[in-house]
C-alpha cells in the first residue's frame, strides 16, 4: 500500500470517471472508485477522507481525500473491480 499527499475530492473523481461504466462510492470513511480503463478493462482504487464536512464547512463531495491504493491487476467488469475495493476496505482499512 502506498500513501501520498496528493489530495482530491469525490467531486473531482466523479468528473474524471467514465460516465457509463465507472463508480465513485462513499463507504464509511473511504471512497471506492472503479473506472473503465481501456477495452473492457476496469481499474479499482481506494481513497480515505482526511477531513469531515464539519471541519471543512463543505459538503461530503468536496471534502479532501488521500489516495490509499490502486489494484495492480485489471478487472473484466466494474462489479469485480468494486468487489476488490470492498474486500480490501474490509481487510485493511475498516478492521482497525
Amino acid at each position: 500500500m502506498m500513501k501520498t499527499q496528493d489530495f482530491t475530492t469525490m467531486e473531482q473523481l466523479s468528473m474524471m470517471d467514465s460516465v457509463t461504466n465507472g463508480a465513485v462510492l462513499q463507504y464509511g470513511p473511504l471512497v471506492l472508485v472503479t473506472d473503465n480503463a481501456y477495452r473492457d478493462e476496469f481499474t479499482a482504487q481506494i481513497y480515505e477522507f482526511v477531513e469531515t464536512p464539519e471541519e471543512a464547512g463543505v459538503g461530503i463531495e468536496e471534502c479532501r481525500l488521500n489516495f490509499c491504493e490502486k489494484a495492480e491487476q485489471k478487472f473484466q467488469d466494474g462489479g469485480r473491480a468494486m468487489e476488490w475495493c470492498l474486500k480490501r476496505a474490509k481487510e485493511y482499512y475498516l478492521s482497525k
